[in-house]
């Protein structure tokens, strides 16, 4: 089991501030793609906006303690994880 801290930025929050949630998981390790498509499925009341875009690629950037990772990054108990808006304009 594994317990997580999770920050949500905006956009992401339906109260449009960033919110910190812990998450508990019965899993010792899992992928920032799978804890992605977790928290698209099981925190709809949470979320704002989904993680995944429509053909299901996320969408959105993740830091795990302060860092920038990959979608195939395994995190661990204890991690604390950033989800960040992807920032576009031109």
């Amino acid at each position: 089991m594994m317990i997580l801290k999770i920050k949500l930025l905006s956009p992401y929050t339906r109260s449009g501030r960033t919110e910190d949630h812990v998450l508990e998981l019965k899993a010792s390790t899992i992928s920032v793609r799978d804890l992605a498509l977790y928290l698209s499925s099981e925190w709809k009341d949470r979320l704002k906006h989904s993680l995944l875009d429509d053909d299901k690629l996320v969408n959105a950037e993740f830091a795990v303690n302060d860092r920038i990772v990959s979608l195939e990054h395994q995190v661990k108990d204890g991690d604390r994880i950033t989800v960040i808006p992807y920032v576009g304009g031109g």
